[in-house]
C-alpha cells in the first residue's frame, strides 16, 4: 500500500483456518472446514481465487484441527505459507502464535467465509479513515452482530446480548495494521473478535458492502453457497 487513499499494492492475506467445524457434523468429521468441498473444490480454493483476482499474491493460512490435511495444498498465482497452532488457541491466539510471519498490514479472512468484496475499495476506505482496522459490514444477512454509524463500527456483539440497535453483520474481510495485534496479543487461547473488536469499538472503520457474503458454518449454508457458485 502507499500514501493516504492511494493503493499501489495489495497486502498479505491471512486466513484463519483452524476451526473445528462442529456445526457441519459428519461433513467436517475428517476434513478441516476450509477444505470442505463446495462446487467441486475446497472452500479455501474459492477464497484464494477471489483474493488472487483482487491482486493478492501472498497468503498465510493458519491451521489447527486436522492441520496435516493441508499438506500438498497449492493455489496457482498465490504463494502459500501454512502455520499450524500446537493446540487450540482460538482466533486471537492463532494470530499471536503466527505474529512473526504476519506483515505490517494484512487482509484478515475466515476460512469458512466467502465475501466477494472489492479489495481496492476496501483498502481506500482503510487508508482514508486513519484507523488501524477496517471491517467490512453487510446488511444482507439473516442476523446482525454489530452496530455501525458515521463510518465506524460502534459496537460488536457476537452473542447478541443486547440486540437492540444492531444494524449490520461482520462480513469476514478486514484490513488490519499489525500494531493492533502487537497491542492486544498475548499467549494462550483467546478470541480475536470478542477481545479486540469489543475493545476497539468506535475506532474501527466500517466499510459497508452488500455484495454476496457466504458463511458455510452449517450444512444448509454450504448447500446454498454451492448452488450460488454452480449457477455462476
Amino acid at each position: 500500500m502507499a500514501g493516504k487513499g492511494v493503493v499501489e499494492s495489495m497486502p498479505q492475506v491471512v486466513v484463519l483456518a483452524g476451526g473445528l467445524g462442529t456445526r457441519l457434523g459428519d461433513i467436517s468429521k475428517d476434513t478441516p472446514k476450509a477444505l470442505v468441498e463446495v462446487a467441486g473444490k475446497p472452500i479455501l480454493s474459492h477464497i484464494l481465487d477471489w483474493a488472487a483476482v483482487q491482486g493478492c499474491s501472498k497468503a498465510l493460512v493458519l491451521t489447527g484441527h486436522l492441520g496435516e490435511k493441508f499438506e500438498g495444498f497449492e493455489h496457482q498465482g498465490v504463494e502459500l505459507t501454512f502455520f499450524r497452532e500446537p493446540r487450540p488457541l482460538g482466533t486471537g491466539g492463532a494470530l499471536w502464535n503466527a505474529r512473526e510471519l504476519i506483515e505490517g498490514s494484512f487482509v484478515l479472512l475466515w476460512g469458512d467465509d466467502l465475501h466477494m468484496v472489492d479489495y481496492r475499495n476496501l483498502l481506500v476506505t482503510h487508508l482514508t479513515s486513519g484507523c488501524e482496522m477496517t471491517m467490512t459490514v453487510t446488511r444482507e444477512h439473516s442476523s446482525f452482530n454489530l452496530e455501525y454509524g458515521g463510518g465506524r463500527v460502534l459496537r460488536y456483539d457476537k452473542r447478541r446480548l443486547l440486540p437492540e440497535g444492531l444494524n449490520g453483520y461482520e462480513a469476514g474481510t478486514s484490513v488490519i495494521e499489525k500494531s493492533v495485534l502487537e497491542r492486544y496479543g498475548r499467549e494462550g487461547a483467546w478470541s480475536w473478535e470478542e477481545d479486540v473488536y469489543q475493545s476497539m469499538a468506535g475506532s474501527i472503520a466500517a466499510h459497508v458492502d452488500d455484495s454476496p457474503f457466504w458463511d458455510i458454518g452449517t450444512p444448509e449454508r454450504l448447500f446454498r453457497l454451492g448452488r450460488f457458485l454452480d449457477e455462476g
